[in-house]
């Protein structure tokens, strides 16, 4: 690949970085096939199968989710592949400088993304920088860039071994990789490094990684939306805080509520006659009167979800209530 070169099919990252996804290895129905220990691609329902991907992700059964592999080729500045090896489940082959000679690519920060060290935060930046401070900042960039290319390539056409001759080299030379992991860990590194207090530098990466990965397992990745980027867990702390702290009466309408979506997704996906819901509303734990019932019914505005994630809720619901 030439020097600045991007690939047609690869999402560029910072000044001339990119990550590229090279191949991949199952998708949903690698999750689901793993899950129910079968053979082919089974008999069961996309609807089926996207309930059973949520229903690993919100328990944290892991295993399924490493059935999926995916290999990038990556261009990144070296300090953000510094931070990139911390996750250390992935297979890397990395560009070597003992063997080829360094290219002329350097990070150079958009001026939008310089800014002062944070205050709160001993990890982050905050805070406009003035633009004569940027200035200065970017002429150092190039400053440094520039000699200590110059100098590595002069030892270099003296004969100096390019291992040693590339530690003059500065951290925000751009190197390239091939990097493959596994859905499970892929979307652990998502989860950290897309975080808004990750590294802007790094999170762009991560952020293209992401846009493969709804592509190839989308089912997996709304579930991991719900359930771990937006969604919450309380420690023992917290739940006691709630439980003593939150009126029954709450739980009980929160509860009813869920009562009346369980009928009413349970209805959806097998009809029953007008008849039977008021008694199958009753079997979920609904207590209002078959006249209220009726007109809530009738209003149109219960919404639907999952059945056994609806039950799991009412069964944690119940738990707060002393």
């Amino acid at each position: 690949m030439t020097k600045n070169q991007i690939p047609k099919d690869a999402i560029k990252c910072l000044d001339k970085g990119f990550v590229r996804l090279v191949d991949s290895m199952g998708g949903d129905d690698a999750i689901v096939q793993s899950a129910r220990v079968s053979y082919g691609q089974g008999t069961s329902k996309v609807s089926q199968d996207r309930g059973l991907i949520r229903y690993l992700m919100r328990h944290r059964h892991t295993t399924p989710f490493e059935m999926v592999e995916f290999k990038f080729h990556c261009k990144m500045p070296i300090f953000v592949a510094r931070q990139w090896v911390r996750h250390r489940t992935a297979n890397i082959n990395e560009y070597s400088l003992r063997y080829s000679e360094a290219r002329d690519e350097f990070y150079f920060p958009d001026p939008a993304h310089i800014q002062f060290q944070s205050t709160l935060n001993k990890q982050g930046r905050m805070g406009d920088v003035p633009a004569e401070l940027k200035q200065k900042v970017l002429d150092y960039f190039k400053e440094i860039s520039d000699r200590s290319f110059a100098m590595y390539s002069d030892l270099n056409e003296a004969g100096v071994a390019r291992e040693l001759a590339r530690s003059l080299l500065p951290v925000n030379l751009y190197t390239e990789w091939y990097w493959k992991n596994d859905l499970h860990n892929l979307l652990h590194f998502i989860g950290l490094r897309s975080d808004s207090h990750a590294q802007y530098e790094i999170r762009v990466y991560s952020d293209a990684m992401a846009e493969s990965v709804k592509k190839v397992a989308p089912f997996a990745w709304e579930a991991f939306q719900d359930y771990v980027v937006k969604g919450m867990r309380f420690s023992r702390i917290e739940q006691s805080l709630l439980e003593k702290q939150l009126p029954p009466r709450v739980v009980d309408d929160i509860s009813e509520d869920i009562a009346y979506q369980i009928t009413a997704t349970m209805h959806k996906n097998k009809p029953r006659d007008e008849p039977d819901l008021y008694p199958l509303y009753q079997k979920q734990g609904g207590s209002d009167s078959e006249e209220d019932f009726k007109f809530k019914w009738d209003s149109g505005e219960i919404e639907t979800g999952n059945v056994r994630e609806l039950r799991e809720f009412k069964e944690k619901l119940q738990k707060l209530k002393k």
